[in-house]
């Protein structure tokens, strides 16, 4: 005689929404425990265009969000109005300073700002506390992204500090026709600068350097790869 199959209960049917619902944090949901699904089912779903600022310099942080999809840069401003890109939060990832600020009540010290149509799950400061109190799982996973996003900003620093921009451009640019497979980059100088902490001027001198050494070739709002290996070479005889 066949066994009767139980039928999920509402528990189920929820765990299992959020799962399809957050398949990009897979390290979260391997750690997730009871007190983390409770605080992930309080959870409201929340949408912002592109182009909205999700959080601003020195205002209060008071909820805990999960991005579902789309992309959001954090940036700070300099007291001479440049701007130097921190990192970008994508679905799997957090955002460092919304953590640091609800943990220790700060203001939101940059801003975070939606590069796309961005959706995400809205968590309130108190269920976040609560599950930070009661599930291991949770306060491990976020002990561990604070950890590796604490790295990457100190690898940013010592490359503000230490790499002269010619070398921080060249690889950038690197990095970014890697990622776009050699095609044509559609940005504009003034967002290089965005992204360096430098200013439009300068990276314009040093982009126009890296065509007359044929490393790159520019159009209008567009940048061509010609050589990689000679704008690497380009860097490290700059750098040396």
């Amino acid at each position: 005689m066949q066994g009767i199959a139980r039928i999920p209960d509402s528990r189920d049917r929820t765990v299992a929404r959020l799962r399809r619902l957050l398949a990009g944090y897979p390290a979260l949901l391997g750690q997730a425990d009871d007190p983390c699904w409770d605080m992930l089912a309080s959870g409201q779903l929340m949408s912002a265009p592109a182009g909205a600022i999700l959080f601003d310099e020195s205002s209060r942080c008071r909820e805990f969000m999960l991005i579902l999809k789309g992309q959001v840069r954090v940036f700070r401003h300099s007291r001479d109005g440049r701007e130097v890109t921190l990192y970008r939060v994508k679905p799997g990832g957090l955002c460092f300073h919304s953590l640091n600020a609800l943990l220790h009540g700060e203001p939101y010290p940059a801003v975070a700002q939606a590069e796309e149509d961005v959706h995400g799950l809205r968590i309130s400061h108190g269920a976040f506390h609560e599950a930070l109190a009661r599930s291991t799982g949770f306060r491990n996973y976020v002990l561990q992204t604070m950890t590796e996003r604490m790295a990457s900003l100190i690898d940013l620093v010592s490359g503000v500090v230490f790499d002269r921009l010619e070398l921080r451009l060249a690889c950038w640019l690197g990095q970014q026709f890697e990622r776009a497979t050699g095609r044509p980059l559609r940005i504009t100088h003034q967002q290089i600068a965005h992204e360096l902490g430098s200013t439009r001027e300068v990276v314009s001198r040093l982009l126009k350097e890296f065509e007359r050494q044929g490393c790159i070739r520019l159009g209008r709002g567009t940048i061509h790869l010609v050589s990689g290996q000679d704008l690497a070479g380009f860097a490290r005889r700059r750098n040396g």
